[in-house]
């Protein structure tokens, strides 16, 4: 049963994603942007929820507090590192200054990040399954935005919409292999998913924090304030609704 759930949940949270991502360019210009504020906030909400009441609690559980935080601490400074290293960055505006990359290192940054992604639904799920639902309502929530962000730079980048949209679907091909090998070596390292989860808390704060709320800066407006806290609030809704179901 918890191999079927990670199957279906990496699934939908990679290649499902990308697939919503792309339906949503059909019948579009090309360098028509659909509305992403929304979805932006919502995202927002469940990763930062999934991070601080679902993954460190979990690893709390089984760890004492100093190691899991010191290792969320290194985990976000490593990610930091790794995008100046990689240019590993998913910001949402096509004339952001760190998309002036070509399309190759993109895809290959998209197919680590989502790889990443399989791995955090697996270990989540290993953990538990309202561990394993939180992580995967996150990493789908975040998803769909970033590919809809990643499809619009290759199309500026000189891609065909048809050729965006395919090679965007291929990099969200990682995170079921990438879930699978985690569900495979689960028994092996279970001692180590305390720090598994830390990481990937620190990778869902870091692109929360990092990534996705300095597009919200940019809109100041009273509406579109208005519809990010209800969007962040509602994510952090979703994950508490989860977690009553436990």
């Amino acid at each position: 049963m918890t191999l079927a759930l990670i199957i279906l949940f990496s699934v939908l949270g990679g290649v499902g994603s990308a697939l919503i991502a792309s339906l949503l360019f059909v019948g579009r210009d090309n360098r028509t942007a659909p509305a992403k504020n929304p979805v932006l906030s919502y995202a927002t909400g469940t990763m930062l929820g999934a991070a601080l009441l679902g993954m460190i609690p979990h690893a709390l559980a089984r760890l004492p507090a100093q190691p899991v935080l010191l290792t969320v601490l290194i985990g976000i400074l490593a990610f930091f590192v790794m995008e100046k290293l990689l240019v590993w960055r998913h910001c949402h505006e096509p004339m952001c200054l760190v998309h002036a990359r070509p399309g190759p290192l993109l895809l290959a940054g998209d197919a680590v990040h989502n790889a990443v992604d399989g791995v955090a639904i697996a270990l989540a799920f290993l953990v538990s399954p309202e561990l394993g639902v939180i992580t995967s309502i996150a990493v789908i929530a975040h998803e769909i935005p970033q590919e809809v962000g990643d499809i619009m730079i290759l199309i500026d980048d000189g891609y065909g919409r048809n050729r965006a949209i395919l090679l965007n679907s291929l990099a969200s091909l990682t995170t079921l292999p990438a879930a699978l090998i985690a569900f495979w070596l689960g028994s092996r390292i279970e001692s180590w998913v305390p720090f598994a989860l830390a990481v990937s808390a620190a990778s869902f704060l870091y692109i929360a924090l990092a990534d996705l709320t300095p597009d919200h800066r940019t809109r100041t407006s009273l509406r579109e304030t208005s519809v990010q806290v209800a969007g962040i609030v509602l994510g952090v809704a979703t994950i508490m609704a989860v977690q009553q179901l436990e």
